[in-house]
């Protein structure tokens, strides 16, 4: 709410700078279909405050229990300026509509070709996360906040502004939101080539040299993580990928204290189809069990991290 509530104030701002005269939100302003009272208020809120005539998608996706049904429906009693529909368009200039075009490189499951809007001289689209201008008539507008780490953390969050719309020389300023928190995925690995070695025997002193070389790499990757969370801002939206199971058992005591800190953070555990352990022939689920309960046997692994792992496997 913090987050969503800092953002709207710098809509405003960008609404007086350039004199906005109309607002269109192309769906999903909220996550769920039944949104709490606080979050009712929130969005309610800054349509009172921002007191422009206003476009509301009712999309058929978050917000929505069936195609006319939807949480949104309820704010068209708001103000005589509040408008709700399921698509947007005005004398084949303009269309706003929430969904996937088929040409989008975030594609998943689009079904709207760009040609069957062509006669649009601007096309504008929610439901994808991510910005994206295509060299056509159209722009997956993106979030106004990231929401889950399958978005691209590089990309800006954007709104989107035409001034002199109704002119023969429109311009579009793509103008980037300063106020969302920001996002950071980080990958954590060992990298650790034991068959390198040009002594490739089981000799006490090969195992005892190579497991030396594992404690100072996995030393610099934990000591380099640590030094890099301890610098992040603690709005920041983390997820942490072990793609090593020993880096994540060192990892594990200071989890809670990087939970506590930031505004969300998620370990994603990719290390049972590392590279470094050799994946089983079969793709049974009772055969994968089995490999992974010889690996944990074989290597002493603790029983509330045996737990856990067999949770990962389900």
């Amino acid at each position: 709410m913090e987050e969503i509530n800092a953002i709207f104030d710098e809509l405003l701002i960008i609404k007086d700078r350039y004199c906005i005269n109309k607002l269109i939100i192309p769906g999903d302003s909220f996550d769920k279909v039944s949104p709490t009272s606080k979050e009712l208020d929130c969005l309610s809120t800054f349509l009172k405050k921002i007191n422009l005539p206003t476009t509301l998608l009712a999309a058929n996706s978050h917000e929505s229990t069936t195609q006319t049904e939807s949480v949104i429906n309820h704010f068209g009693i708001l103000a005589d300026t509040i408008n709700v529909v399921k698509e947007y368009h005005d004398e084949n200039k303009l269309f706003v509509g929430h969904f996937i075009m088929n040409q989008s490189s975030k594609n998943f499951g689009g079904t709207v070709d760009s040609k069957t809007l062509k006669q649009y001289r601007y096309v504008i689209l929610g439901h994808g996360h991510n910005y994206e201008m295509s060299k056509d008539n159209w722009c997956q507008l993106g979030s106004i906040r990231y929401i889950d780490f399958g978005e691209d953390p590089k990309i800006k969050k954007v709104v989107g502004v035409c001034l002199d719309y109704e002119t023969d020389r429109p311009k579009w300023l793509w103008i980037p939101i300063n106020s969302c928190y920001p996002m950071v995925n980080l990958i954590l690995q060992q990298n650790l080539d034991l068959e390198g070695s040009k002594d490739t025997s089981n000799s006490k002193s090969s195992i005892s040299q190579a497991q030396e070389t594992l404690n100072s790499r996995q030393f610099k990757a934990l000591s380099d993580l640590l030094a890099y969370l301890d610098k992040l801002d603690p709005k920041t939206k983390v997820r942490v990928i072990f793609s090593d199971y020993s880096l994540w058992r060192e990892f594990l005591p200071l989890s809670e204290t990087y939970k506590q800190k930031f505004n969300k953070f998620i370990e994603k555990k990719d290390f049972l189809i590392s590279a470094n352990i050799q994946k089983p022939q079969s793709t049974e689920t009772s055969s994968l069990k089995d490999s992974l309960i010889k690996f944990l046997e074989t290597n002493k692994v603790p029983e509330e991290i045996k737990q856990i792992l067999m949770e990962e496997l389900k």
